[in-house]
């Protein structure tokens, strides 16, 4: 029933797009490489989860450092904001609130940006919204059937499967930009330095080994590795005496670390609850992360920390 619902809402939205595209009817491509040298401000639009928002952050280097002139605003979803803080590439941070559109679209079209950027590869209805909403001059996307007709500059989303990152900084090579950066980054400030230095300070037991943070939970349950097996894991480690282990603990997943720590047979610590950015920056003083397939893997991999994930889901 509810994979039935699931295609009844596909059909909707796919009706409702091409039935906008009728009535707003099809963009001629620009001529490409597109002309930035007039353009004063730049959107990007990156309103889904945590991981795509911190794959995206490669685009906002790559944008200021081909055309330092221009004013660049990151538009998220309210919960990933500050994850973006910080950031020197990035000039303004407009938070996404989905029970309350009316308030970002309003703030767009006041704004009156020169080019924006949808990164969804895969059809959003919410970024189409926002880039249709927005009144920009010029609009940058991936050609789905559905919104092909939305964008200026469209690139085909028919290619083979590739990392997030990739789609991201393949638009932007096909729109003109051309100092192109990879590695995603974060940035932390002072307050957060010393927060995280004290915070480790008081869980860690053995600070002169390597540090593994251990992310048992998971979104959706369904598609976590067994409870117990990351207690095993956690076990071994601590018992071989050549690591230390600290379970991270996030929003409503107490009860799971509760029984994780009761069940071991030696004391494993834990972090206390952490902001999204404050435990980007304790993974990056750790040596190791071990989680599921998860947004903070990605957390990881921006701060240059090893990470082992299990994968039960998706394209591997």
């Amino acid at each position: 029933m509810a994979e039935l619902a699931r295609k009844i809402e596909r059909t909707a939205k796919k009706f409702l797009w091409s039935a906008i595209g009728l009535v707003s009817g099809r963009k001629s491509p620009l001529s490409l490489p597109m002309d930035f040298t007039s353009a004063r401000s730049v959107l990007v639009i990156r309103p889904d989860r945590l991981g795509d928002v911190v794959l995206s952050t490669p685009v906002y280097e790559s944008i200021k450092k081909t055309f330092p002139h221009l004013r660049v605003s990151a538009l998220v979803d309210r919960a990933n904001v500050s994850i973006l803080a910080d950031n020197p590439y990035i000039d303004e941070i407009i938070s996404f609130d989905s029970e309350n559109p009316g308030a970002v679209l309003g703030k767009l079209r006041r704004n009156r940006f020169d080019v924006v950027f949808t990164l969804n590869k895969k059809f959003s209805a919410t970024a189409s919204l926002i880039a249709l909403a927005s009144k920009t001059k010029y609009r940058v996307g991936y050609a789905h059937d559905k919104t092909d007709w939305l964008y200026d500059v469209r690139l085909s989303a028919d290619t083979p499967p590739r990392h997030e990152s990739l789609n991201n900084l393949e638009l932007l090579r096909h729109a003109g930009i051309t100092q192109i950066v990879e590695p995603p980054r974060l940035y932390f400030n002072e307050n957060e330095t010393q927060k995280i230095e004290t915070v480790l300070g008081e869980s860690r037991q053995h600070p002169d080994r390597p540090l593994v943070l251990i992310k048992p939970g998971t979104r959706v349950a369904e598609w976590g590795w067994k409870l117990d097996n990351f207690r095993k894991v956690a076990e071994q480690l601590s018992n071989s005496q050549k690591a230390e282990v600290l379970f991270i603990c996030g929003p409503g997943e107490e009860a799971i670390i509760d029984s994780l720590s009761g069940g071991t047979q030696i004391k494993i610590g834990r972090l206390p609850i952490l902001s999204i950015k404050e435990l980007a920056l304790t993974i990056k003083k750790s040596d190791l992360l071990f989680c599921n397939h998860t947004g903070i893997m990605h957390l990881a991999s921006a701060v240059q920390t090893p990470v082992v994930a299990i994968f039960k889901h998706g394209e591997t």
